[in-house]
């Protein structure tokens, strides 16, 4: 063995300990990071979601037995000072489509509601638009499908209260009044959308007109193109937002509420109406999607507190978590109902026109096809067992 051999092989350099030790302390802090970072977002977005209204149950004080017909006080565009019951409500086992569900759809009902401020919501709280938002997780779609206030269908009876066929923009006032809070006027929607076309709601967003414009303004206005008859209705007939010019702008949240509400320059009505508010809608997105992460919390302090929500704070953490990761490649499609060719023409006294019907003054309002719009909003949708 060559001189120093047998020392050499017994004194070799070993790694320390220490390196070890410190590999192993910067990966539990890094992981104590992470965990505080996740808590610390955890905390950040259930104080966030802690600033919109969360709706509490009905209160069983307010429903009764009595079998009486509904009556809404005030005046809509649209609707008359009191709102007539003029049929019976149809039995369910009828006539009335089958609720079907699955996992992979969830959809929400956004309903604009007619109450301003200094009214009461049993002065006005009619739903002056009705839009389903629904996700399905398998197509990565987001379908906005509205529903036009003019389908006349029966309504459910809630609340110990019998409500007929009716307008279903009605359903909202009625179910709110009825209970005292707009956790019935959800209920009684949603029931009475589930009832009649099949598709069950699983949470509602509602909005006031004057918390859309708030948020319009809070957002900087929406960017909409004016076409030339929108522009001169808003001029000469709305009167109060000024001079309107047709082409590409912005319009702040009076104007754009105005832009909203347009109906009469149309020869399909409440049609083109829901295609405006969804165009609303669209914009809205497109210009949050494209704000950084600081003017978005500005933004949602702000906004967050005029909404109103029948959602617990874990359910819209627990949706936030969810469908964040989809937005990217989310593909967003709008439509509505009724179909126009599922429209029937039958005239109603006491209600509007559709498509300038007019009898004795008296307009009609659209009778829908319940069964046939059942059936192309769940396979539109993705909801499952169709019957044919």
């Amino acid at each position: 063995m060559s001189k120093g051999g047998r020392y050499l092989n017994n004194h070799q350099p070993k790694k320390p300990k220490k390196v070890w030790k410190i590999i192993l302390i910067v990966l539990a802090v890094i992981v104590l990071l992470l965990a505080l970072l996740a808590v610390g977002l955890w905390i950040y977005m259930r104080s966030m979601l802690g600033l919109v209204n969360q709706v509490q149950a009905t209160d069983p004080t307010f429903v009764t037995t009595e079998d009486t017909q509904p009556t809404v006080t005030g005046t809509t565009e649209g609707t008359q000072g009191e709102s007539e019951a003029t049929e019976e409500s149809t039995e369910p086992e009828q006539t009335w489509p089958q609720v079907v569900s699955t996992q992979n759809v969830t959809t929400f009902m956004l309903v604009g509601q007619d109450n301003r401020e200094g009214e009461t919501e049993e002065q006005h709280k009619l739903s002056d638009s009705m839009i389903m938002c629904t996700i399905n997780r398998e197509t990565n779609t987001l379908t906005m499908t509205s529903i036009l206030r003019d389908c006349y269908v029966p309504l459910p009876a809630y609340a110990g209260h019998g409500a007929g066929r009716n307008r279903i923009n009605v359903c909202y006032a009625l179910g709110s009044q009825w209970t005292g809070s707009s956790k019935g006027g959800m209920e009684m929607l949603a029931l009475c959308v589930e009832q009649n076309f099949g598709i069950p709601i699983d949470h509602t967003i509602e909005v006031g007109f004057d918390s859309f414009e708030q948020i319009i303004d809070l957002l900087g206005g929406v960017d909409i193109e004016l076409t030339e008859a929108e522009a001169k209705y808003m001029t000469d007939e709305i009167g109060y937002v000024g001079d309107m010019e047709p082409g590409y702008q912005t319009l702040d949240g009076l104007e754009a509420l105005a832009y909203a509400r347009i109906r009469k320059i149309d020869a399909d009505g409440d049609f083109s109406r829901t295609n405006r508010q969804r165009t609303i809608i669209n914009s809205l997105l497109s210009k949050c999607v494209k704000m950084n992460l600081w003017d978005l919390h500005k933004l949602a302090t702000q906004i967050l507190p005029l909404i109103t929500t029948d959602m617990s704070t874990d359910e819209m953490s627990n949706y936030i978590w969810e469908f964040l990761p989809m937005l990217k490649d989310l593909t967003i499609v709008s439509q509505q109902i009724p179909l126009d060719k599922e429209v029937l023409s039958e005239v109603v006294p006491g209600t509007w026109s559709y498509n300038g019907v007019t009898k004795d003054g008296i307009g009609g309002v659209m009778e829908v096809n319940t069964w046939a719009h059942k059936q192309f909003l769940q396979q539109q949708l993705g909801y499952a067992d169709v019957e044919e």
